[in-house]
């Protein structure tokens, strides 16, 4: 049992380091071939925190273990809110604006309401997968093109800074007219050497992110098996339904991205990005996650699993609005609730 625990371990610690170098490497190529970083950071970002579940369900409906890939994606919902926003709200109480609970909350309860209609049959199948996927891309293209009033609002701040460090850097005295020429020169050659590093660097930069995607897809591959295999063990080895142990430890191991971007948010003062990370996970997880695990291998979902896992997601979801719309925060009162409403969940099925 002890090797168990040190490849569950491993498992972690290889999906882990295996998402952030694939994001790293993706946002790194990304911009180099132009792309905005504001729309790196709305998909490569939320990508790669819902990385390890993708892997990890999907390497479970391969494998014939459809109550690990949708235990995974469900543990992973509750613990996004139960877990991760309960122990923020207690490290610091999160403000959070109206508007993005009004606009992103109702999406998931959609979702997952959409997964329970879906699993009346017992199953999500293949079609089921693309009509998750097909939502959720609908939700990214509507986020990208139209949901971004407060992030036009970034950016616009992001490149007004821009100019303001040129302008800063160019103050100073009036050069002397007699000594133009050999400032001019002096300034062609430091451009010209600044030129030739940065394209040096930029040439390292994008090697090094080409061996950051080489090197992280493997790790998000064998970690995921790893941390599947040791987690199954220990669930026979504890004579816990593997539904259970997929909620509970799989499901917190995935989530180690959210909770550590959750909570540092949350310390930051930056409360809509505390709960739009959270939220935005759980679609990723709903939609994306759950959708591929259907396309590969379709899901068996009795009327069991639903009660256990989908239902509770459910409930976690729309716990959200009530406490947050009340004072348009979460306080330390509403993450205590939170986080003993998870601690029940976990009693519960195990």
């Amino acid at each position: 049992m002890t090797h168990d625990v040190l490849f569950f371990v491993l498992g972690i610690t290889a999906l882990t380091v295996g998402s952030d170098w694939l994001v790293r490497g993706a946002s790194c190529l990304a911009e180099r071939l132009g792309v905005s970083q504001l729309v790196i950071g709305l998909t490569m970002v939320a990508f790669g925190t819902s990385a390890p579940e993708l892997f990890v369900s999907g390497a479970a409906a391969l494998a014939g273990k459809p109550a690990v890939a949708v235990g995974n994606v469900m543990g992973s919902t509750v613990a996004n809110v139960g877990l991760i926003v309960g122990l923020g709200a207690l490290l610091r109480p999160i403000t959070v604006h109206r508007r993005l609970l009004v606009r992103e909350t109702p999406l998931v309860i959609i979702v997952l309401s959409s997964v329970m209609l879906l699993s009346l049959n017992d199953s999500l199948g293949r079609p089921d997968g693309v009509l998750l996927i097909t939502c959720f891309s609908v939700y990214l293209l509507f986020l990208l093109k139209w949901g971004g009033g407060g992030l036009d609002e970034l950016a616009r701040e992001v490149e007004a800074r821009q100019p303001t460090k040129a302008v800063a850097g160019a103050a100073g005295a009036a050069p002397d007219p007699a000594k133009r020429g050999g400032v001019e020169q002096a300034c062609a050659f430091r451009r010209s050497r600044a030129t030739f590093l940065g394209q040096l660097r930029v040439r390292r930069r994008t090697e090094w992110a080409t061996g950051q995607l080489i090197i992280g897809l493997p790790l998000l591959l064998v970690g995921s098996n790893l941390l599947i295999d040791s987690a199954l063990n220990l669930a026979e080895a504890f004579h816990v339904p593997d539904a259970a142990i997929a909620a509970t430890m799989i499901a917190v191991g995935t989530s180690l991205p959210e909770l550590a971007s959750t909570i540092a948010a949350a310390l930051r003062g930056m409360g809509d990005l505390a709960i739009g990370n959270v939220i935005g996970s759980n679609v990723f997880n709903l939609g994306l996650v759950l959708g591929t695990a259907a396309i590969l291998r379709p899901l068996d979902v009795p009327p069991g699993l639903v009660v256990s896992q989908v239902l509770p997601a459910l409930i976690f979801s729309a716990m959200l609005i009530p406490l947050a719309l009340s004072k348009e925060r979460v306080g330390r009162f509403e993450g205590a609730l939170l986080l003993l409403a998870y601690i029940g969940f976990i009693y519960r099925i195990l």
